[in-house]
């Protein structure tokens, strides 16, 4: 950071140290969002991720709450009728059941139900199967949740057709039961990559919220810019979102579902039919909220309460 920025070394140690105490940022958070370009009342605009899970993570989302969201098999039982795709949660099926699925599918994704950020998530063909009987042991033991492949929208696919291109649309219900939509962006997949995640090498991009274009170029874990996709060259500021509107309604109806859960990312994938849900997240990353724009919603979020 100091080669970077030219500040010099102890004064930037300082004040990194000093945007932990003040702001809970941590290094990470400090550089990414530009403290060192910032004033004190804009750097107290952002939400950091001890803000998200200790100040406001316990305020909106009771404890004892989480587990329909955390669980991958409860949060499918609890919002199947916004799934849109088949699923087999492989401990509570017969070894039968699971093959029965698996030559249904010819390919399948397959999900640890209790990791998140993208991580063991791969997908498996059919034919990569030396011994189905096996596989239907192993999925028990590991908990695993088999779901169908979605086919995701051509204009997204355009963008990178090896990940489903989901969209993570963030919501809040006020006092009054009442959900709203705070932000919302496009995350995309690099590469080979099957998961969008920016812990997997992912990209976003902010979605304005009334036209469901974007309006920001995309940005990654690296705090790189791209104005076109590092993978297929599609220009991203300016792509127009399918089926938006179809989207923002479907979260706000979901977000009815466990309303004792108040704050959720939700991350949605868009077909040519329209949106879906994928999972639903009580404990976000900062970066769908504010990475993109470089703007804070703290303050906002706090409105909430």
């Amino acid at each position: 950071m100091r080669r970077e920025t030219k500040i010099p070394f102890l004064w930037l140690l300082l004040d990194i140290n000093l945007s932990v105490l003040i702001y809970s940022a941590n290094p990470q958070e400090y550089k990414k969002y530009r403290f060192y370009e910032r004033n004190h009342f804009a750097r107290n605009e952002f939400l950091t991720k001890y803000r998200i899970h200790i100040c406001l993570g316990w305020s909106f989302n009771p404890t004892e709450y989480r587990s329909y969201f955390d669980d991958k098999n409860r949060f499918n039982q609890s919002f199947s009728n916004y799934l849109g795709r088949r699923w087999l949660y492989a401990p509570d099926a017969s070894d039968q059941q699971i093959e029965d699925f698996l030559r249904e599918q010819e390919q399948f994704i397959v999900k640890p139900c209790d990791l998140n950020g993208g991580t063991g998530i791969y997908k498996i063909l059919l034919s990569e199967i030396v011994d189905i009987k096996a596989f239907c042991v192993s999925a028990k033991i590991n908990r695993l949740m088999l779901e169908e492949i979605i086919k995701q929208h051509s204009g997204l696919s355009s963008i990178n057709p090896a990940s489903v291109n989901t969209l993570r649309i963030n919501t809040v219900v006020d006092k009054k039961g009442v959900p709203h939509i705070l932000c919302a962006c496009l995350r995309m997949g690099t590469g080979q990559a099957v998961a969008d995640n920016m812990s997997a090498g992912g990209i976003l991009a902010q979605i304005d919220l009334n036209s469901g274009v974007l309006f920001t170029t995309a940005i990654g874990k690296d705090c790189q810019t791209y104005i076109k996709h590092p993978t297929s060259g599609a220009v991203l500021p300016g792509f127009q979102i399918p089926h938006w509107e179809a989207a923002k309604e479907m979260v706000l109806q979901a977000a009815k579902v466990i309303p004792q859960i108040r704050f959720v990312a939700w991350d949605v994938a868009v077909t040519e039919k329209g949106p879906l849900l994928i999972e639903g997240n009580t404990m976000p990353g900062t970066e769908g909220f504010q990475l993109a724009t470089q703007t804070g919603v703290y303050r906002l979020l706090r409105s909430y309460l």
